[in-house]
């Protein structure tokens, strides 16, 4: 099945685990398989030889192998802990790994507090399913093959019995098969759903306060709770029905099992102990039978996860090229187009950028400014017409992660920072030269503020990042950049929340620097014009770089 197809790479990344749990089930079972054997020794010796002997040994037995059993169990649970915790993981980062290699056109509209629920629990769901059916399975025909020729061997009729109900669970199964699957997508649609929406109140709680809409997100929290509780209800009516055939399957079975082996004590052609041996056998094959075609059933509810993993899986992948560039010389782009959401942001524009030179890019909100810059870092690679080239070399030709990774630096609008320490925050966990980056903390002004934090570089940045003040987070961000020196410097609005001093050093630093590098500001502060080589205004796509004597604001 596909599903276990699927998880297989992702279980057997820890084989050994997993084997070693298979044995301690399948040695679990056949504790089990026991137990009933050593009890109905025990009853008929009670019951006929009255043997203090056998009593003795029966017991010891009994207590030897239950004990065995809990051991068993024991290990058995830790083992599984850490197969099915690891092979989780395993699959998740599977799937993150193929989300940070897609254009980020898929995120635009994406809720990604929804998107992290359905991974996380579609990924643990499927491998939970794999892991114990794959188990249950090998110890259900272990305890079946075994439990079946002992009966066989108490009484024939069992057997026929026990053929007559198999054919019954498939009826069953055939008729739900369509509908419970149905049933049980709309009840994770509508729970994915829920929790998003629950996310929400927390996640915009300055917003709701600060505009007193409490009503509004409360609204929308109610209906989709309404929704969720109405597809729970009709699901669980449809699951009952199920359950309630399976049940009466096994009332019947034990009421055949009662009469059997009732009417053979009557006549004497079986003791009570038999007969207790042969109940728990029975049982157990009815249970094997049930587990088997409640299988289908399972399969289904679990055939919903793996589809919707599957669905994030078959966005396409960003095809990277293999190119690798040492040293950028210059970016040309020439004849762009490229639209989002049916608005045309360029048409056929061109432009070019060359070392040892300061651009900057202005325009209106809305204009195109980060769009440019995303285009030139390769997020869109499959999204756009015309050519970007680094070095007179096709961008679909290039190995971009790489180029990113070691060429290109970016300091956002809004910077982010991770919940770390600082200098893991400058040096993203790189190796680094101490005194370089004090060199550039001085530069940036940063000098007092590392010196008044009691652990320093050490101190830790906060989940929301609420312990640094913004112009302190700006400054950090613009540092990560210096650190990495790479050859294509992108800043955007990187003096928004800087002091006048800290504004003169970064100007001051960048004119320094220029001479082998790219450095692109996306600025509305005129502040940074006397030191820019060219300006590109954006709201004038057709006659993009001005004479910097001319412009004004």
């Amino acid at each position: 099945m596909k599903i276990f197809k699927f998880c297989k790479f992702f279980i057997l990344k820890y084989k050994k685990l997993f084997i070693c749990y298979i044995f301690l089930n399948i040695l679990a079972g056949i504790f089990n398989i026991a137990t009933p054997l050593f009890t109905g020794k025990i009853i008929d010796n009670l019951t006929y030889t009255k043997s203090k002997e056998l009593l003795i040994i029966y017991c010891t037995l009994f207590a030897t192998v239950s004990l065995a059993n809990m051991l068993t169990g024991f290990l058995s649970s830790f083992i599984y802990v850490k197969l099915q915790t690891q092979s989780g993981y395993a699959l998740n980062k599977h799937v993150i790994d193929h989300l940070q290699n897609i254009s980020i056109l898929h995120y635009k509209n994406t809720d990604t507090v929804y998107l992290n629920q359905r991974i996380n629990n579609d990924s643990n769901v499927i491998i939970i399913f794999c892991i114990e059916t794959i188990v249950n399975i090998v110890v259900n025909i272990t305890i079946f093959i075994f439990t079946v020729i002992l009966l066989i061997n108490i009484n024939y009729k069992i057997a026929i019995i026990l053929a007559v109900l198999a054919i019954m669970y498939i009826i069953i199964y055939s008729v739900f098969k369509k509908s419970l699957y149905e049933k049980s997508f709309e009840v994770k649609e509508a729970q994915s759903n829920f929790f998003s929406k629950l996310n929400e109140q927390l996640f915009n709680i300055r917003f709701i306060k600060t505009h007193s809409v409490k009503y509004v997100f409360a609204k929308r929290l109610d209906k989709t709770f309404n929704t969720l509780i109405r597809k729970l209800v009709s699901s669980q009516k449809l699951t009952y029905i199920y359950t309630s055939c399976d049940s009466l399957i096994g009332l019947f079975a034990q009421l055949i099992i009662f009469l059997v082996g009732g009417i053979a004590i009557i006549n004497g052609q079986m003791t009570i102990g038999f007969y207790v041996i042969m109940a728990n056998y029975f049982k157990m094959i009815i249970n094997s039978l049930k587990y088997f075609f409640s299988l289908g059933k399972t399969y289904q509810d679990n055939l919903v996860s793996y589809n919707r993993i599957i669905d994030i899986l078959t966005i396409p992948l960003q095809n990277y090229g293999k190119y690798q560039i040492d040293n950028i010389k210059s970016i040309e782009i020439e004849d762009l187009t490229f639209s989002y959401n049916d608005k045309e942001i360029y048409n056929s524009y061109s432009i070019k950028f060359e070392k040892g030179k300061i651009y900057n890019l202005i325009g209106h909100n809305g204009v195109g400014k980060s769009t440019l810059t995303d285009l030139m870092l390769g997020l869109y690679l499959d999204d756009y017409e015309g050519e970007i080239r680094y070095n007179n070399i096709d961008i679909k030709k290039i190995d971009m992660h790489n180029l990113r990774l070691k060429n290109i630096a970016v300091t956002e609008q809004e910077p982010i920072l991770i919940p770390d320490t600082l200098i893991n925050n400058i040096t993203m966990e790189k190796d680094y030269n101490i005194n370089l980056v004090n060199k550039y903390i001085n530069i940036l002004g940063l000098d007092k503020y590392v010196l008044s934090l009691e652990d320093g570089l050490n101190t830790v940045i906060n989940e929301k990042s609420n312990n640094i003040s913004g112009g302190e987070k700006q400054k950090i961000s613009i540092l990560r950049q210096f650190i990495k020196d790479s050859d294509v410097m992108i800043l955007d609005e990187p003096t928004s929340a800087l002091d006048a001093k800290s504004r003169e050093r970064l100007r001051n630093h960048l004119c320094k620097i220029k001479e082998n590098k790219i450095i692109i500001v996306i600025s509305h502060d005129s502040f940074m014009n006397d030191i820019c080589d060219e300006i590109i205004d954006l709201n004038k796509k057709d006659n993009t770089t001005l004479d910097i004597e001319l412009q004004y604001y």
